[in-house]
């Protein structure tokens, strides 16, 4: 949530002839009428935002919010993790609305090369609800080429039509002079001051690729088409030139601040006002309230040049404090995504095979639609899945990516994710072995494969110690050979009572338990089954060692909560 305005200064140049894609340009009017009519536009439009401010309805947190979460300078911003109850306009409202647009209709006909007249269209378009007529008013702007074509990627943005604004927002930054194109490719303001400080050692061209990696990584759900990250960016600044110059529903003027409290957080969608301080010669306080909930979608990296090892971690979407946020339009809610990874050798790739868990309550009840996607040589990839229940089976390279498995509900429009680098499988020269699988023996008999084993695979690496825990592996390799096993479980932390009756001599020491064994080694699947003692609470790390005759060991690792 916000108080203050928002607008920018807007230069708008000559007018440059459309494509022929784009409408036959309409026959202006003469220039006294036409000046006559952008006048009159104007003045309805600041009439607008006075009747708005006066029919605004009231906060309904009383305008107290403590403390700022952001102060960007006149601004205070705070973001509430409870979602708002948005409060409904009142028709008053709508109707000055309605008769602002027909003002704006008959400026644009009268002059369609009025980028003002044409930006205000698009604004209220959108704020009205009706972003396919936006795109049609932004068709219809004979302005600079790059302007209109910015708005037309702002109504496909806001209409969900991710693909169509990405391709024409691509055009405007084409059109656009390199000045303004270096500053939307410019993200300092949007992220960390380490990250920054490499932005800004970069040049224009530098740059955007940066800015692209940046936006790619960040993007809410690879699955989706079209990155809605960058043209959410792109949807603001063109905002931010929409604004400018014109009355605002705070009643006050714009300044940097302005914009950068645009760009780092999105313009208000709705208005409420707080009379408590108004006084003889001050109106009413107006506070913006954004879409929510809103997240924080860039990683923290060490560095946006060449690979970084990101982890689950590294995403930190619920960031109170964070430098940007953003909610996307297609997806009414996001969290962590429960499943266990496991990686098996399949020649010279490796099979990817995920259980996953939706804890989300209003995710359960739907309609999911779940997959896989990969970051890999720089561009994002959707591989063929095998889907059974919750489970999902992909080939994939055998080679360092990052992973994002997605999950989202058909009707509830809520999401869940894990994102994060897997890497190759740790193989020697002649022997590879898979990551452990752990999973919850069935009481079928026979031998257990994998996919019997996904079947029942735990989808948090979490245990009760009153349960069995199977645990699953592939070796691949010559035909077979000689070799000898050892499965260690390693505590690692324990909880405080243990440590406690540790250091009292009421309780032994936790030391490692290890099985040994020789086998003769073929590519195969292997599998243990573990019990744990009551007493077992804590941290411990299971290793996996096979040591092939004649070849270098191998091991496989992971590590695992009992309760």
């Amino acid at each position: 949530m916000l108080v203050g305005p928002i607008a920018v200064l807007l230069q708008i140049g000559a007018v440059i002839p459309p494509d022929s894609a784009r409408a036959e340009r309409a026959t202006p009017a003469p220039p006294a009428k036409a000046a006559r009519a952008a006048r009159a536009a104007r003045a309805a439009q600041a009439r607008f935002e006075t009747i708005r401010r006066a029919h605004l309805p009231r906060n309904p947190n009383g305008g107290s919010y403590g403390p700022c979460d952001a102060q960007v300078g006149r601004y205070c911003y705070w973001y509430d993790s409870t979602q708002t109850v948005v409060v409904p306009e009142p028709r008053r409202i709508d109707d000055a609305r309605a008769e602002l647009l027909r003002f704006l209709d008959s400026a644009a006909t009268s002059n369609p090369s009025d980028g003002w007249v044409a930006g205000q269209r698009v604004r209220y378009l959108i704020e009205g609800g009706r972003p396919m007529d936006a795109v049609a008013a932004a068709r219809e702007c004979r302005a600079e080429r790059w302007f209109c074509a910015a708005l037309e990627g702002l109504s496909f943005h806001v209409a969900e039509r991710y693909p169509l604004s990405d391709s024409v927002f691509a055009m405007a930054l084409r059109e656009m002079p390199s000045p303004r194109m270096c500053e939307w490719l410019d993200l300092r303001q949007l992220v960390d001051s380490r990250i920054a400080r490499e932005l800004g050692r970069a040049d224009c061209e530098q740059r955007a690729m940066l800015a692209d990696r940046l936006w790619t990584l960040g993007q809410p759900l690879w699955s989706v088409s079209g990155n809605d990250l960058r043209t959410e960016h792109f949807a603001r600044q063109t905002m931010a030139l929409v604004l400018a110059n014109s009355a605002n529903a705070h009643g006050m003027s714009w300044s940097s601040d302005s914009r950068e409290l645009l760009l780092r957080y999105g313009w208000a969608e709705w208005f409420t006002r707080d009379e408590t301080v108004a006084g003889l010669y001050q109106g009413p306080r107006v506070t913006g309230h954004d879409r929510e909930p809103s997240y924080h979608f860039f990683p923290a990296m060490e560095s946006l040049r060449g690979s970084s090892w990101l982890t689950t971690g590294s995403w930190t979407l619920r960031e109170p404090t964070a430098r940007s946020r953003y909610a996307p339009r297609h997806v009414k809610g996001m969290s962590a995504l429960p499943h266990q990874l496991a990686r098996f050798p399949r020649g010279d790739s490796m099979l990817v095979a995920v259980a996953y868990r939706i804890a989300d309550t209003a995710m359960a009840r739907d309609s999911i639609a779940a997959g896989l996607a990969l970051y890999y040589q720089e561009k994002v990839q959707i591989p063929r899945v095998a889907r059974n229940d919750n489970v999902m089976v992909a080939s994939l390279p055998r080679d360092t990516a990052i992973v994002s498995i997605e999950a989202r509900g058909a009707q509830s429009k809520r999401a869940a994710r894990a994102r994060y680098s897997i890497g190759p499988l740790p193989c020697g020269t002649t022997w590879c072995v898979s990551d452990l699988l752990f999973y919850r023996p069935d009481s079928a008999v026979g031998p257990v494969s994998m996919e019997r084993a996904l079947r029942t695979a735990a989808t948090e690496l979490r245990f009760s110690n009153r349960e069995q825990l199977g645990v699953f592996w592939e070796t691949q390799g010559p035909d077979s050979a000689l070799a000898s096993m050892s499965l260690t479980v390693t505590p690692i932390r324990v909880s405080l009572a243990r440590r406690v009756a540790t250091r009292l001599k009421l309780a032994p020491d936790l030391a490692p338990v290890r099985l040994r064994w020789q086998t003769l080694l073929s590519a195969h699947a292997q599998h243990v089954t573990l019990h744990f003692p009551a007493s077992a609470r804590g941290t411990y790390r299971v290793t996996l060692m096979i040591g092939p005759r004649g070849a270098p060991p191998m091991v496989a690792t992971r590590e695992i909560e009992v309760q």
